[in-house]
């Protein structure tokens, strides 16, 4: 958002913000128009969302950048005790650090950030947000990402970080579908008995099966034989777009 444009612009931007998070998460990055989003945030400007940030990747980016810092500062607190504990070079403990601020933001019913970040996991490399600037924009999250990568020295670096993708999809995914099944029960045990597993029971297991996703030894006989995929090379050296 346009620090320079002054604080009342700010929350006509922050609007937009919301609302796109919103819809986007509810019917994916494609089926939502700019003009739908302005019209949804209030806005009379069909133009509004050009106007605050250029476009609709710059929308996205702006989502992100409004709901990463706080979700990092709880990474960043979680891998404090890791480090305190000697348990930031195990592969269970860090990707509780990745991914439980994450599930704490998807139990907030004032945030729709991890249905977005699951429609964003079908964004085309060319389009995603964590490869077109060049640089993390996560700090936290790359430096977790690379530490998880170097532990998984039983597998190719390739499959390496085509698992680490898959697992933290997979968290993402599975966190963004409880959420909208509980919350269309309104809060009451919902279809398939899920509503009625504890929210921790759930997260704690979801991560125990990413775990043992990424741990899990290789049958497939595969050795690196040339460079690596340019998304999953992105992918070692900046971390997760989460």
């Amino acid at each position: 958002m346009r620090a320079a444009r002054g604080p009342r612009s700010q929350e006509p931007a922050l609007r937009l913000v919301l609302a796109a998070e919103r819809l986007f998460a509810m019917h994916g990055l494609d089926a939502v128009s700019l003009r739908h989003i302005g019209t949804a945030a209030g806005h009379g400007n069909n133009n509004a969302v050009q106007y605050h940030f250029g476009d609709k990747d710059g929308l996205i980016r702006a989502i992100i950048a409004y709901r990463l810092p706080a979700i990092d500062e709880r990474r960043a607190a979680l891998l404090a005790r890791a480090r305190a504990a000697g348990r930031d070079r195990d592969v269970r403990t860090l990707l509780d650090v990745l991914m439980r601020p994450l599930a704490a933001e998807a139990a907030d019913p004032t945030s729709n950030y991890v249905g977005f970040l699951d429609r964003l996991n079908s964004c085309p490399p060319e389009r995603h947000p964590w490869l077109a600037g060049g640089q993390p924009m996560s700090e936290v999250a790359s430096g977790v990402t690379r530490a998880l990568l170097e532990l998984l020295d039983h597998l190719p670096p390739s499959l390496a970080g085509l698992r680490l993708r898959h697992a933290t999809a997979m968290c993402v995914t599975a966190l963004a579908w409880r959420d909208r099944i509980v919350g269309a029960g309104g809060g009451e045990p919902a279809a398939g008995g899920v509503g009625e597993i504890p929210y921790d029971v759930f997260v704690t297991d979801l991560f125990d099966m990413a775990a043992a996703m990424l741990l899990a030894p290789s049958s497939t006989g595969f050795r690196e034989t040339g460079p690596m995929n340019p998304f999953l090379a992105a992918l070692r050296g900046f971390g997760t777009s989460h």
